[in-house]
């Protein structure tokens, strides 16, 4: 079953893209982890309701009124909080589709990427949004209406359990939607450029024709996301407990200097909880990479044309699951939005070494490259088979 095989060659997927430890990968992968691992991925927003008819109620006698000044603040508050998480969730659903586009490119370019997929982030922010307040409208109406009795209902214990349950329903069918729309349904817009409603039709019938597959999928995503989450929060605290210990042990001797000392101090303990949210993130890293593999993998499993990761895929299960035995090189690693090998060369020098110094090439030459060949005709698929037994550069 592809669902139970893909859980190994994730593994090797994230294993052969996070190794060699390169900082500038993980570092910009640390920032795409918190948008993609955190709350903008579909965290409920506050559940509003109608207040009006608790607002006409008379104060009882000795009651307290709460000062109008009080009431505006927390409005403000809860306004700014609710622009704050719409500001995150819009930015977390372009950084979807950047950390989509590193997996399948294996190199990461956060301004490039997100630049390329505003459009579709919006859409996708859109959907999410829209997904949130329908699921919290048809889960949390019922739930309110017993507990207030409005409409009739009744409101006692039996039917306000009854509706409580009717709500876990609803948000774990919301859940699965969500799910599917983060793994699944976005790379097929990335991959055929199209919208949420669209791609969700494209992948409708590979869910229907493997739903098998999906199920197991969405048992075995829950099973390990506990385990690992419960692994990973042990792993945080002894991390925040090393990492604190210096920062408190400076914190206290610059606080015992006085004010300056404690304006030092306070310095230090924000960049201490800093380094120690860097550190979170970096942990979040592997975490969040093997889950989007497994998914693609398992996309790709069962509908060989919305495969974003064949070169990927072939490399792990030529050598039975590893890394692929032998130098070989991966094409799909050139960034799609260019068709030439000399574009962007300063982000090839970054991640793949390319240089521009003459007596360079002329070294890469000597090992190998052919005294005739330039950089453009290394990637003819004519001459690559023809090439393999020869250059062992790549």
């Amino acid at each position: 079953m592809d669902a139970v095989d893909d859980l190994g060659d994730a593994i090797a997927a994230t294993r052969n893209f996070l190794t060699p430890v390169r900082a500038g990968l993980w570092l910009r992968l640390a920032i795409l982890a918190l948008f993609v691992g955190g709350l903008g991925t579909g965290f409920p927003s506050a559940p509003t309701g109608d207040v009006g008819p608790a607002a006409e109620q008379a104060p009882g006698p000795g009651a307290e009124t709460i000062p109008e000044e009080a009431l505006a603040a927390a409005a403000v508050a809860v306004g700014f909080l609710l622009l704050l998480w719409l500001g995150y969730a819009l930015i977390a659903a372009v950084m979807e589709f950047v950390f989509i586009e590193s997996l399948r490119s294996e190199t990461v370019r956060v301004r490039r990427y997100s630049n390329a997929n505003v459009g579709r982030g919006i859409r996708l922010f859109g959907f999410r949004v829209a997904l949130i307040v329908i699921a919290a409208l048809i889960g949390a109406t019922p739930v309110v209406a017993s507990i207030l009795g409005l409409g009739g209902i009744d409101g006692t214990t039996g039917v306000v359990g009854l509706a409580a349950l009717f709500a876990v329903g609803v948000y774990l069918l919301y859940a699965v939607i969500n799910r599917f729309t983060s793994e699944f349904v976005a790379p097929i817009m990335l991959l055929e450029e199209r919208g949420v409603l669209s791609a969700w039709r494209r992948f409708w019938p590979t869910v229907r024709a493997n739903w098998l597959e999906y199920v197991v999928y969405l048992v075995l995503v829950w099973i390990i996301q506990a385990a690992i989450g419960i692994a990973v929060s042990i792993l945080m605290l002894i991390v925040g407990i090393i990492v604190a210990i210096p920062f408190v042990v400076v914190a206290v001797l610059l606080f015992a200097l006085g004010d300056v000392g404690a304006i030092l101090a306070a310095v230090v303990v924000l960049t201490g909880i800093l380094a120690f949210v860097l550190a979170a993130l970096l942990i979040q890293v592997p975490v969040v990479s093997y889950f989007k593999y497994y998914a693609l993998l398992l996309l790709g499993d069962t509908n060989a044309e919305l495969d974003l990761i064949p070169d990927q895929r072939a490399a792990i299960r030529a050598d039975g699951g590893g890394e692929p035995s032998g130098p070989v090189r991966d094409d799909s690693s050139r960034p799609p939005e260019t068709d030439d090998w000399g574009d962007d060369e300063d982000d090839w020098t970054a991640d793949y070494g390319w240089v521009d110094d003459e007596e360079e090439i002329d070294d890469w030459e000597d090992a190998g490259w052919g005294e005739t060949e330039d950089r453009t005709d290394r990637d003819d698929p004519d001459d690559r088979e023809d090439r393999e037994d020869d250059d062992r550069g790549w």
